[in-house]
């Protein structure tokens, strides 16, 4: 078990493509992209939780894939004032019949609702929030794993990197975890 194990698991789930361990340099420039991302010519500045979240582990990997790869099965943006108010967030396709018809919602795009009625103050933040992952875990050697996705000029910059992956719409996700 360990870090092979983890690399030869995710190798066989759908959709994956590839699969790279992500040390030294090219981690330290994907950390480096990924706290570099501003929004605030949105007029909301970006936390990136995600990124938080995943630097507490020891262990990353690359992974390109197609959608299919691990959907989402909470929120992975949400918009959030400065007193934790949720005042919107992305609606996972398993959550959409929850949402889909709530008259009081505003959709931004097909999956972002927001919520009008919820109480906010003035700055409201963009927050990129980690995924649990199941697809690996502790029978691979990989200890309380978190999906990051990253931004769009780090998914760019882990093509430059490892070359793009055969395929029509190639994904990036970043599992972090602890061996």
């Amino acid at each position: 078990m360990g870090l092979e194990s983890v690399i030869s698991r995710l190798k066989e789930e759908n959709g994956v493509r590839a699969v790279f361990h992500l040390t030294g340099e090219h981690l330290n420039a994907v950390v480096t992209e990924e706290k570099s991302v501003d929004t605030s010519s949105m007029g909301m500045p970006l936390v990136n939780r995600a990124l938080e979240e995943s630097l507490k582990r020891n262990t990353f990997v690359c992974i390109f894939c197609e959608y299919s790869f691990e959907h989402p099965t909470d929120h992975v943006m949400i918009m959030e004032d400065k007193k934790g108010n949720i005042v919107g967030h992305d609606v996972p396709e398993c959550m959409m019949d929850k949402f889909k018809d709530d008259p009081d919602i505003i959709w931004l795009c097909d999956d972002f609702a927001i919520f009008p009625q919820n109480e906010m103050s003035e700055e409201v933040v963009i927050v990129m929030l980690p995924q649990k992952a199941t697809v690996i875990g502790a029978a691979e050697g990989a200890e309380d794993p978190v999906i990051l996705y990253p931004a769009t000029t780090t998914d760019l910059l882990l093509k430059e990197i490892f070359g793009t992956p055969e395929g029509k719409n190639i994904a990036t996700a970043i599992i972090a975890f602890n061996t």
